[in-house]
């Protein structure tokens, strides 16, 4: 099935799961020299302590707070500088598993370099399956425990903030031309679930699947919540965002989120919820809800 390609760029990704699994999972043991190619998994690295370790990032990362400009970038998820990896001496490599980067990790372990690699599609419990797992191959693996309990206490913080409210039916997209939206077996759905929605398609079992518009409209949410911005939410993103999805009249109320809020499996879940919630449930903005 093809990964829609807005939601594995931002990441911040479809889309961007998850079930992590380790390559070579033995904790280093000599100096750690971690490049990370997936911005979720970079601010895994950094919520565990261990932003020290990293030596190179992908463009995306070099988003994330504490990033910036202070480390290498070697581009695109999909498309990593080979050269400039090698040069940074990596003893680890964090990437996302798939075609596009599978030559890229052959050469690396041909090196004897680590790769692990995270799949970018899963559910809630999936993505904090990560957390530990990627703890353990930086030797956190305290501080890994503590981040899935942090996150779980923080997740069920938003959602009795929405206990007795109605539950509006939503449908996130995550990429419009074709189709392809959160489903069931996302850990969107979950953050849609905590911020007291009902996600539409929380039936189907993928992750991230392709529907057709006529499904959309058969089910007709009362929010459809578009992830779908490339660029800086502001009052031109959102004129175009309304003007597309005007076109249909089942379409009753459209909301915009930025690129990875809901789509990136990192360690920034709970504000995910919060900011779903916002647009699920705008009368709390108000409120001063946590």
């Amino acid at each position: 099935m093809r990964t829609p390609h807005s939601a594995r760029e931002v990441a911040l990704a479809v889309v961007l799961v998850l079930a992590c699994r380790a390559s070579e999972p033995a904790v280093e043991t000599g100096e750690l020299r971690v490049i990370s190619l997936s911005p979720s998994a970079t601010d895994i690295v950094v919520a565990l302590g261990r932003r020290d370790a990293l030596v190179g990032v992908d463009q995306y990362s070099q988003a994330l707070a504490g990033i910036g400009d202070e480390l290498p970038s070697l581009g695109g998820l999909f498309a990593p500088d080979l050269e400039r990896a090698i040069e940074l001496r990596p003893t680890l490599v964090l990437g996302v598993r798939g075609e596009n980067q599978a030559a890229f990790f052959a050469t690396l372990r041909a090196r004897g370099v680590r790769v692990y690699e995270i799949d970018s599609s899963g559910s809630l419990e999936q993505v904090l399956g990560t957390y530990e797992e990627i703890g353990q191959t930086l030797g956190r693996e305290a501080e890994a425990r503590a981040l899935v309990a942090q996150v779980r206490e923080q997740l069920d913080g938003v959602s009795r903030s929405v206990a007795g409210l109605g539950r509006p039916s939503v449908a996130l997209v995550v990429e419009r031309e074709p189709l392809y939206v959160a489903a069931g077996g996302s850990f969107a759905s979950a953050l849609i679930e905590a911020a007291g929605g009902h996600n539409i398609f929380a039936d189907l079992a993928s992750a991230y699947p392709q529907v057709s518009l006529e499904l959309l409209a058969e089910r007709a949410p009362d929010v459809l919540i578009d992830s779908t911005q490339g660029q800086a939410l502001g009052p031109e993103a959102e004129r175009e965002a309304r003007s597309y999805w005007s076109r249909h009249d089942f379409v009753r109320r459209v909301e915009l989120v930025p690129p990875g809020v809901a789509t990136l499996p990192g360690a920034q879940l709970a504000e995910g919820a919060r900011i779903l919630r916002a647009r699920v449930h705008p009368e709390l903005s108000a409120s001063g809800a946590p």
